[in-house]
């Protein structure tokens, strides 16, 4: 018993004497050795390194698996980057050594770290395809550039140089702006994105996903390990209803055309400027867009290699500014293109009808109107009685007056209510952006009663007669982009489908797999019959062939392609520089194709300052068409003049 005793007591005391131990263990581990433990663990640390994918291409629409001509891809630079916040009491110096390494000059490597665009934390581009000894140099001087690394990136590359630059766009480091609203979706303030064109729309897809390498480092920067690593997915291809060839037709087709009118002299004397201008080539039957040509342009190179003083004040040249898209961000006065559409809104309520004969007089005075106002057709001469058909073919202007007053006085009637004839131009999709898959697009605008109202200085008695009179001939205040006047001729091609027009036709992965079709909506539509639809066109039909545009296709085989189309001339307010007034935009849209009755483009052709309608952007068109038919013969250039207002 007493032996079971002292064993028992031994057991305790050497119980007791462990615990004493353990206890001064974890005393000496959590209170002497913790400061050592803290400098070790911050001698290691995880750095993230990020690793960009490779961007989705831009193809365009002929493109194959085996044939991709490829509108927009990537080539690989060594990109010179400054990190502002890690420049420290060094700047100016750090500055100096990277101007004098890359060849860039001081005052443009500051000008672009002072750019508001970027935040102070991010890795700046300044220089870029600089040489391995550059990036050499600065890895092996690091405290003489502190902020400053050299990265190996992909970067756009633009075969088709200034061919529909505002249509595909260019890409950018990410801005503040872009940033506060896409942080949420994974990117960084190093990104780089899309700034306009399809480059912005679809940056979703040709961005892909970053690749992500998490990397066990100690306090000299030195890597010990990596502890996880993902690789970058690259981004999807986009390939376009764009067709390369005949994007470089259409712009040649402009240049030229606007070339040639600038040999013309406007009513004052004036040699035609023609100093911008679009065409536009739909598929009138599901509103993919063939060419979408805007000029001037631009090459969005230059955004790449940095802009120059020179390059910045081009892009951003007032009026004639090539960074807008001409065919869908600004807005023009139509003229005669607008009569096949208001002639039908005037049948659709009464005042016209597909039988009818209607007096093309020189002057027309609104009855009961005692401004005195005056609207004069484009000739003196009193032509008679003629129908809507004729109207159309001649461009009387004065017809279309009197449907005008007709509009005004059913308004003027309930002047409480919507004026009938904006309601009718809405229903073709104008006054509001047609959809195109493009960033910025306008939306013109239809004046009416209540925007009248609005504008004090231009309606100080309020809603006026010649507010429906002119808009009725495409004058006055109403204002369309040459997608919109292309998407409701379309809608008279097709039998009365509005499309919603896309540049883009489908989204491919990188294995080639079709993961998205895009366009081919023409779920709305007119409310016009295939009979008043079909009288248009044969309408249109005349205007080539002895009415205002036939000039413009002397020689066209009309027996093996049908032609459709209306010229427009509109006056333009304002002033060039030295006071010369601004001069007519001059417009041909049409429709062609095999079938008469079932056409297979639409062709918009607008031209700043280009004079008469079949003088100049007839021609263009004229040009475009014998491209998109090579089997019909070559394009003429007939030196057309045609009085149509």
């Amino acid at each position: 018993m007493e032996k079971a005793t002292s064993r028992l007591r031994v057991l305790a005391l050497l119980v007791v004497v462990m615990f004493l131990a353990l206890s001064t263990r974890l005393w000496f581990l959590q209170v002497l050795a913790a400061q050592g433990f803290n400098k070790e663990a911050h001698a290691q640390s995880i750095r993230t390194v990020y690793t960009d994918p490779l961007r989705g291409q831009i193809l365009d629409a002929t493109s194959t698996p085996t044939h991709q001509v490829v509108l927009v891809g990537n080539r690989e630079s060594l990109e010179v980057r400054i990190t502002p916040s890690d420049l420290g009491t060094q700047g100016e110096a750090v500055i100096l050594r990277v101007s004098q390494i890359t060849g860039v000059p001081v005052g443009e490597i500051a000008k672009t770290l002072q750019d508001p665009k970027y935040l102070p934390t991010q890795a700046i581009p300044v220089a870029e395809f600089v040489s391995k000894k550059v990036k050499y140099a600065i890895a092996e001087h690091p405290q003489q550039f502190p902020g400053v690394s050299v990265e190996s990136t992909f970067v756009r590359s633009y075969p088709m140089g200034t061919t529909a630059a505002q249509v595909l766009g260019y890409t950018g480091l990410i801005d503040a702006t872009q940033y506060a609203a896409w942080q949420k979706n994974g990117y960084s303030p190093n990104d780089i994105v899309g700034k306009n064109g399809v480059e912005l729309s679809y940056e979703q897809y040709l961005r892909g996903e970053q690749g992500i390498t998490k990397l066990l480092v100690n306090s000299d920067g030195e890597v010990l390990g990596t502890v996880s690593s993902t690789k970058p997915t690259p981004g999807d291809d986009i390939q376009l209803s764009l067709n390369d060839h005949i994007e470089k037709l259409a712009q040649k087709a402009l240049l030229e055309g606007m070339q040639h009118a600038r040999s013309y002299h406007d009513q004052n004397g004036y040699a035609l400027q023609a100093n911008a201008g679009s065409v536009v080539v739909m598929d009138a039957h599901t509103g993919a867009i063939v060419a979408m040509v805007s000029t001037p342009s631009y090459n969005p190179l230059w955004y790449e290699r940095g802009l120059t003083t020179q390059q910045s004040k081009y892009l951003n040249n007032g009026d004639i500014g090539a960074l807008q898209n001409r065919a869908t961000q600004l807005s023009y006065t139509p003229g005669s293109t607008f009569k096949p559409i208001t002639g039908l809104a005037a049948v659709k309520e009464g005042y016209a009808s597909l039988s009818g004969y209607y007096p093309c007089v020189g002057t027309y005075v609104s009855p009961g109107d005692t401004s005195g106002a005056q609207f004069v057709n484009w000739t003196t001469a009193n032509l008679g009685y003629m129908s809507l058909g004729e109207a159309l073919k001649v461009s009387c202007d004065t017809v279309f007056d009197a449907f005008g007053t007709r509009f005004y006085q059913t308004w003027a009637k309930n002047p409480l209510g919507p004026d009938a004839l904006n309601g009718d131009l809405q229903q073709w999709g104008f006054d509001e952006p047609t959809g195109v898959d493009l960033p910025a697009e306008t939306s013109g605008l239809v004046p009416d009663p209540g925007w009248a109202s609005g504008q004090k200085t231009l309606f100080p008695y309020g809603w006026v007669p010649g507010g429906d009179i002119l808009t009725m001939i495409g004058s006055g205040y109403v204002q369309v982009t040459p997608l919109q006047l292309a998407r409701a001729y379309a809608a008279i091609a097709n039998g009365g489908h509005l499309c919603t027009p896309h540049v883009a036709a489908q989204i491919i992965t990188p294995d080639g797999t079709v993961v998205k079709k895009v366009g081919g909506d023409c779920s709305d539509t007119i409310p016009y019959t295939a009979d008043q639809l079909s009288y248009i066109r044969g309408a249109l039909r005349s205007v080539v062939q002895g009415g205002t545009a036939t000039c413009a296709f002397q020689g066209f085989p009309f027996s093996q392609v049908a032609v459709a189309g209306k010229t427009g001339t509109a006056e333009r307010g304002g002033t060039n520089k030295g006071g010369v007034p601004k001069q007519d935009t001059s417009w041909f849209a049409s429709m062609v194709g095999p079938n008469p009755d079932k056409p297979d483009y639409v062709i918009v052709t607008m031209v700043e300052q280009g004079g008469f309608g079949g003088q100049t952007a007839a021609p263009i068109t004229r040009q475009v068409i014998d491209g998109l038919y090579p089997k019909i013969g070559d394009a003429s250039s007939p030196s057309c003049v045609t009085p149509d207002r």
